[in-house]
């Protein structure tokens, strides 16, 4: 495979999403896991206890039913379900010692354990074992997208990630300090040649993926990547609001109606809801395709500040809509078209190309040469 660029170094938002997948394919994280296990199984332990002791199942035993919906029902075979997730979480850790991933078991847990009632507790205590496994089932998640590989592609989205960071940037106080190892590469397919987050070098729009040596399951994976709708979406909103600002993702949808992709979505809905229009967007912005990564290795104990994602940091106030002056000489592009890169000067007008994504944006490209 050709390479068309060599990464020296990463982006800002390359940097998060390195920061996010090192920290979802940590041991701390996969801790983190069996102590949110671990403590759901002691509040289920005590409401089993506590059924028990008030004498629930003589109220739940019906002729139609049966034991159905008794607390010893649920015991004997609802339980045996979290067990299992917990025995397979402790093996999960002692596998990570010796540099072995495993997605965890969160969905075969969560669906035996739908096949039981749980009438034997009441509205309150079912509602807190809910909430702690749809918590487990989230944290649990961030491992299942960082090392399912099982699709081909990589399973991790940069509106998933960008979602992902508004949670967990309280985490990084200070981003870690990261090399780029452009002479340790390996093609979507094939197993990396050390175990880390890998860059894409040929897409510097691809979502950064985590891979590891020794096992089939840790290959690298098609990239996944903006497609034509989702570049038009980041020239028209922006690095730092793309996804986050409800109203800028909304004015977008506003202008780019006509666009099939966006108005034949199934979950289209009009009027359109503010907070429905980011994953609206992102269900159709998104390709997949075969790349060239190298190696980006974490420099533990090194870090530096999270700067803030501006436009006046990254160029992205360089963003023109067609019939619109030109305010800084300089070499543009559009996504709306293929090949689009050209030189303007201050006062040149930028062209409508008659692009059938909607409004055509004009942006400065980082790359003057």
């Amino acid at each position: 495979m050709t390479i068309m660029k060599t990464h020296s170094e990463l982006t800002l938002w390359q940097k998060k999403q390195a920061s996010l997948l090192y920290y979802f394919s940590s041991m701390d994280y996969l801790k983190g896991l069996k102590f949110r296990l671990d403590a759901l199984m002691g509040i289920t332990d005590d409401t089993l206890k506590k059924s028990r002791e008030e004498k629930r199942d003589q109220w739940l035993r019906s002729p139609q039913w049966g034991d159905r919906n008794t607390t010893e029902n649920w015991a004997n075979n609802a339980w045996g379900f979290l067990a299992d997730f917990r025995q397979s979480v402790t093996r999960d850790i002692a596998d990570r010692a010796l540099s072995i991933y495993h997605v965890t078991g969160t969905y075969q847990c969560g669906r035996g354990m739908s096949e039981y009632s749980m009438l034997w507790t009441t509205p309150e205590e079912q509602e807190k074992f809910d909430a702690a496994f749809a918590e487990i089932s989230r944290y649990a998640g961030n491992i299942d997208d960082t090392m399912d590989k099982t699709g081909g592609s990589n399973e991790w989205t940069d509106f998933g990630l960008t979602l992902e960071w508004t949670k967990q940037r309280e985490h990084f106080p200070m981003l870690p300090k990261f090399r780029v190892w452009t002479d340790i590469t390996a093609e979507s397919g094939t197993l990396p040649p050390k175990t880390g987050v890998y860059v894409s070098v040929d897409d510097p729009h691809a979502s950064l993926q985590f891979a590891w040596v020794g096992s089939p399951n840790g290959r690298l994976v098609d990239c996944t990547s903006f497609n034509d709708l989702g570049k038009t979406a980041l020239a028209a909103v922006g690095r730092s609001r793309l996804w986050v600002d409800e109203k800028a993702m909304l004015d977008f949808v506003f202008a780019n109606l006509s666009n099939p992709a966006l108005s034949s979505d199934p979950f289209f809905k009009d009027p359109l809801v503010p907070k429905s229009v980011p994953s609206l967007v992102a269900r159709n912005a998104f390709t997949s395709h075969p790349s060239q990564w190298c190696y980006v290795e974490l420099l533990n104990g090194e870090f530096e500040p999270v700067e803030i994602e501006t436009e006046h940091n990254s160029h992205e106030q360089h963003r023109f809509a067609s019939g619109t002056t030109c305010h800084d000489n300089g070499f543009y592009f559009t996504p709306a078209q293929v090949d689009s890169r050209r030189r303007f000067e201050r006062g040149d007008v930028f062209p409508d190309l008659g692009s059938t994504y909607g409004k055509v944006i004009w942006q400065w490209d980082a790359k003057q040469n």
